[in-house]
């Protein structure tokens, strides 16, 4: 599964580069090891989308000081399918974590135990958005002639004919595409892409609301009979 492209040098207005600069990307469960003389490392988590009209994965973020520990094992939750609906939670050791969205009109993800936690969007008729790190996720598109709800983080699913709201600055009442999907040019901007109409959804989007229309990666709920997307965890140091 592939990572929305980000451009070099990377351009981090909001949180800023941490430490010493260095990124570690975790698309599935495995163990990070802590680099000698690294004594802080900041954290992101993303639970994975739910299935079938699924919500939003959750969202969580925290720095934390890692002083005398060696290694910490992550967990990456998977996106909700059609044998385990609900989308997987993913952590940090025990410092932080995110659950996965549920499928249809079950319960959000949501973030626990970081600095800053959110939650993804409700699903329905379409996939719920993921959360990130500017808010919760967009909530599904709740008729066939409404956008793709309000999208802090990813946008909501849209119906059939009209596209999902965009991440960030999202709305349920424009016509809004892409969001910040297309330009991805920070680490702080995923997960907030825009919901699909009738289509997938685009980096953390809500799939539309079509079958088949899968969840955005990161955390995306998926659209009708659709998997959500995978979670993801990232580690700055």
């Amino acid at each position: 599964m592939s990572l929305p492209s980000l451009t070099s040098p990377i351009v981090n207005p909001y949180t800023g580069v941490f430490g010493n600069g260095q990124v570690q990307t975790f698309v599935s469960s495995g163990t990070f090891t802590v680099p000698l003389g690294v004594t802080s490392v900041r954290v992101r988590v993303w639970g994975g989308g739910g299935y079938n009209s699924g919500a939003g994965g959750g969202f969580s973020m925290r720095t934390i000081n890692v002083t005398g520990v060696t290694s910490v094992a992550v967990t990456v939750g998977a996106g909700g399918n059609s044998t385990t609906s609900t989308g997987g939670t993913s952590s940090f050791g025990a410092y932080c974590s995110a659950t996965g969205g549920a499928t249809t009109t079950g319960a959000v993800g949501a973030g626990s135990g970081g600095d800053i936690n959110f939650s993804g969007g409700a699903g329905g008729s379409s996939g719920g958005g993921a959360a990130g790190l500017f808010g919760n996720g967009g909530y599904s598109a709740g008729t066939s002639t409404a956008f793709g709800g309000n999208g802090c983080a990813g946008g909501g699913g849209g119906s059939s004919n009209y596209p999902g709201g965009a991440g960030f600055s999202g709305s349920s009442t424009a016509a809004v595409t892409f969001g910040f999907s297309a330009a991805i040019y920070s680490i702080d901007f995923i997960a907030t892409g825009a919901g699909g109409a009738g289509a997938p959804g685009l980096n953390g989007g809500g799939g539309g609301a079509s079958s088949g229309a899968t969840g955005g990666f990161p955390a995306g709920g998926g659209g009708p009979v659709a998997n959500g997307g995978a979670g993801l965890v990232i580690v700055e140091y």
